[in-house]
């Protein structure tokens, strides 16, 4: 018979594995991380470092002053700026049944990539001012100049809010004024530099 203290040990070890459930599907890594970054999840937070697992669920968090480059399933090259949240809603392992990546961004700038060559699978990426629908795209969304903004590089963009939607094609930005996204227009090099220096990048 155990011991009375050894059985109660048992069944709170029980109860917390209970509690974890089981470990997050693995859908990417880190791969590059200046500064800090973290990935949360609830009631448990671990640092990033280069090569670090990503998993479905994970909420990506950069500091003040810091970067973050990721991978993820499906081709998909992610940089995050200083001080952005960021979460891995749904992230497929291949395209199949016409399941899409979903990226909730809560605060920060991110720089989104995906080759051309890589399958069309849907991709959302939905934020408090806007829903951005990519298509074998590279963009940069984020503040700028006081106001949620999305440029894009390569490709084309679909962005929604306050019932417009906007088509973005390749050296085209769009701000999001009054909560509505204004016409698709040219960016000036100067504006395009400052953002892409808010995830690492130079033009």
């Amino acid at each position: 018979m155990l011991h009375p203290l050894r059985r109660r040990g048992l069944a709170a070890a029980a109860l917390l594995l209970g509690a974890a459930g089981p470990a997050p599907r693995r859908i990417g890594e880190a791969v590059e991380v200046t500064g800090t970054a973290r990935a949360e999840r609830p009631g448990a937070t671990r640092p990033l470092a280069p090569a670090a697992p990503l998993g479905e669920g994970d909420t990506l968090v950069t500091g003040a002053e810091s970067r973050l480059l990721a991978r993820l399933a499906g081709d998909i090259e992610l940089r995050l700026g200083a001080l952005s949240r960021l979460l891995l809603d749904s992230v497929p392992e291949a395209p199949r049944d016409g399941a899409g990546t979903v990226l909730r961004r809560a605060a920060g700038s991110l720089w989104f990539s995906r080759p051309e060559t890589a399958p069309r699978a849907p991709v959302a990426i939905i934020s408090p001012a806007a829903l951005i629908g990519v298509r074998g795209t590279a963009f940069w969304a984020g503040e700028m100049d006081g106001t949620f903004a999305v440029f894009v590089a390569r490709g084309e963009a679909a962005v929604s809010a306050g019932g417009r939607l906007v088509t973005l094609p390749a050296g085209l930005g769009t701000d999001i004024t009054g909560g509505v996204p204004e016409a698709p227009a040219p960016w000036a090099p100067a504006r395009i530099a400052r953002a892409l220096a808010q995830v690492g990048l130079s033009p």
